[in-house]
């Protein structure tokens, strides 16, 4: 039998908020967290704006000794996923770590990590690289030092699929639950990319908003003037449960996962096919198992990157599943 899933934590790291409900009255508030660039000199860049999660600090949430080899996706990826985890009121024991997952992506791991012992190694040689270094660079990091934090000892790993992570993280963790394989999973996504390489690779792209001057207004999803897209860092937490576990304890619901879709377009390596075949596979799966007509959607969450293929290929894709619902 299908078993059914539920959300009944959250956490967030974000520019605007270091907590789920700073992020959320954010959000309310219609505050953005678009801002010049400090983490590096942006004078040689023709955009020097990102979002950055400044004074986030991991504190004591972790023993020292653990925290010393995270790099800063992971440090946000813990800070979520605990978070997450305390707001859900679920308690990882003896008896139940077993089935208690972590499926918690990141698209590039610990880029910052590589880059300063790369510089170590050159100025220092190889005997100044610890041992610990490629465990902790990895995109699965995160998820390792999650367990780690938690106790949790069921199904461990770290989907990578670039902007989509988080996305299909979450997808992964409704259906080990739904299958039997866990009655929780700690889940979410991380990423810290504000570095310098990445932000030179978008720029050589042209994919990024370039509004310097009016920040705040520069991401422009959708815009009939959208000109591309802000690199940010952060990450978000959640606890999925299978349903019938979560009420025996008398968690707070806060909503049901019920359908999950992934394809792709074998098109390009960046750009969507025009036509968003892949896209709308993908969201035609979700609805099918889900087992809801497109008219009972009342919210769409896109990608909404504010590049002008993107943009456009999305609104193609949700016109032609939902129809007449699409415009309402």
């Amino acid at each position: 039998m299908t078993r059914r899933v539920v959300v009944t934590g959250v956490g967030a790291v974000t520019a605007v908020g270091h907590t789920a409900e700073e992020t959320w009255q954010a959000m309310l508030e219609g505050r953005s967290g678009i801002g010049p660039i400090t983490l590096f000199d942006p004078e040689p860049y023709p955009v020097r704006i990102q979002a950055e999660g400044k004074g986030f600090e991991l504190g004591d949430r972790v023993d020292p000794k653990q925290q010393r080899y995270m790099n800063r996706s992971v440090q946000f990826g813990v800070a979520a996923a605990l978070d997450a985890v305390a707001d859900s009121g679920l308690k990882v024991t003896e008896e139940n770590a077993d089935m208690v997952g972590v499926i918690f992506g990141s698209g590039a791991g610990g880029t910052d990590m590589i880059l300063e012992h790369q510089r170590i190694l050159e100025e220092k040689g190889p005997r100044r690289i610890t041992p610990f270094l490629v465990a902790n660079f990895i995109p699965d990091a995160a998820s390792g030092h999650i367990a780690i934090a938690t106790g949790a000892r069921g199904p461990n790993y770290a989907p990578v699929a670039a902007c989509a992570t988080g996305a299909a993280a979450i997808g992964e963790a409704f259906e080990t639950i739904r299958r039997g394989d866990a009655d929780a999973v700690i889940t979410g996504s991380s990423e810290a990319v504000l570095l310098p390489i990445y932000h030179a690779t978008w720029c050589s792209m042209r994919a990024l908003a370039s509004d310097n001057e009016h920040p705040e207004k520069a991401l422009k999803p959708f815009d009939l003037h959208r000109d591309g897209f802000i690199a940010g860092e952060g990450a978000c937490g959640m606890v999925l449960e299978e349903y019938e576990h979560a009420r025996a304890r008398g968690a707070r619901i806060y909503c049901e996962v019920i359908g999950y879709g992934s394809s792709n377009d074998a098109y390009d390596m960046i750009a969507l096919h025009e036509t968003g075949r892949g896209l709308k596979r993908a969201v035609v799966a979700a609805i099918r198992k889900a087992g809801i007509d497109p008219s009972e959607i009342d919210y769409i969450n896109p990608h909404g990157s504010g590049t002008p293929l993107n943009d456009r290929v999305e609104t193609l894709v949700f016109k032609e599943v939902m129809g007449p619902a699409a415009y309402r």
